[in-house]
């Protein structure tokens, strides 16, 4: 009887301890937003105050905030990291390789008390697609250059790498099942602004990727060259400025002759009339030879009357005022 009370008991333990830490997978591509639930306990009622905390491979505390009334409150989460409210859990935007791992998110009962944990732990699985980065290390020494040289998203022991320097294969000490490759250059082995490339090749389906960099300049003469590049685009900014300002000045004083030197149009128009007496006309003039008619009489006193025409000459004046 009384194993079978410690059978049931040691039972009970082991189902306690599994469903503390057996973990749920989750699996995102890398750039998704991963959701990470959070399932309230079944007794919780509006009135009780819950605390949660989540956590990272059994390290820093990602996210911390309370459950009230059915409202969270309190939020204190790093970047990247969102509380999401319906359903409850947490958000990991813009997920990344590096963000794969165990998560464990720990409920705590605060009110009423007594206290009471409750924990739910969380396998996260990113999806990496192939890429490949390149990127120039810092090093003490300026006339050394070191590259690194990294892939994601295959198999370590499928992938070779190789440097180029456009068709020159340079030597490196390759890593056996790595995935990353470093190179390691000096003076004079090295230029300035000069490109590298490194192939990471995968023999699984014979897919080749590569990346190139360009070295930068560290040399006196190159500093020197770049200064005089300053300088010239600096006093041709000034010129430019300089130019437009007299082009603007000479366009201002042409507009301005033209309009004192302009021409005046009138449009409004006053009509005169003038008229002149220029001539008086008789109309039967007597001419001083002709002799006296026979039909009159010289002792006659009727004398015939003179008539006189005056003509007149009309002239019209217009004016444009």
């Amino acid at each position: 009887m009384l194993s079978e009370k410690l059978l049931c008991f040691f039972l009970a333990l082991l189902f306690c301890y599994s469903t503390n830490t057996s973990a749920l997978d989750i699996t995102v591509s890398s750039g998704d937003t991963a959701f990470l639930p959070s399932p309230l306990p079944l007794n919780y009622t509006d009135f009780m105050k819950i605390g949660v905390k989540w956590e990272k491979d059994g390290g820093s505390i990602l996210c911390t905030y309370s459950i009230q009334n059915n409202a969270t409150h309190d939020h204190n989460c790093k970047l990247r990291f969102k509380v999401n409210t319906e359903p409850l859990g947490l958000n990991i935007t813009s997920v990344e390789s590096s963000d794969a791992g165990l998560y464990k998110c720990l409920m705590i009962r605060l009110i009423p008390p007594p206290s009471e944990e409750r924990s739910v732990t969380l396998r996260l699985k990113v999806n990496v697609l192939p890429s490949i980065t390149l990127q120039l290390k810092n090093s003490t020494n300026v006339s050394c250059v070191e590259l690194l040289c990294s892939l994601q998203g295959l198999r370590p022991q499928q992938v070779n790498f190789t440097w180029t320097r456009a068709t020159q294969l340079l030597h490196h000490h390759p890593e056996s099942r790595s995935m990353n490759s470093t190179l390691m250059l000096c003076k004079p082995n090295w230029t300035d602004r000069e490109t590298l490339t490194c192939h990471a090749s995968y023999s699984h389906n014979h897919i080749r990727y590569s990346k190139s960099i360009t070295l930068p300049c560290n040399s006196v003469g190159c500093k020197v060259e770049e200064a005089s590049l300053l300088i010239i685009a600096v006093i041709s900014t000034c010129a430019g400025l300089l130019f437009l300002v007299l082009l603007g000045v000479a366009i201002f004083k042409c507009k301005k002759r033209h309009a004192a030197d302009g021409t005046a149009y009138y449009r409004n128009k006053i009509y005169e009339n003038f008229s002149f007496s220029t001539a008086t006309i008789n109309p039967n003039p007597s001419p001083q030879n002709a002799q006296p008619s026979a039909r009159y009489n010289i002792n006659s006193t009727t004398r015939p009357i003179p008539q006189t025409i005056t003509q007149t000459q009309r002239e019209e004046c217009i004016y444009e005022n």
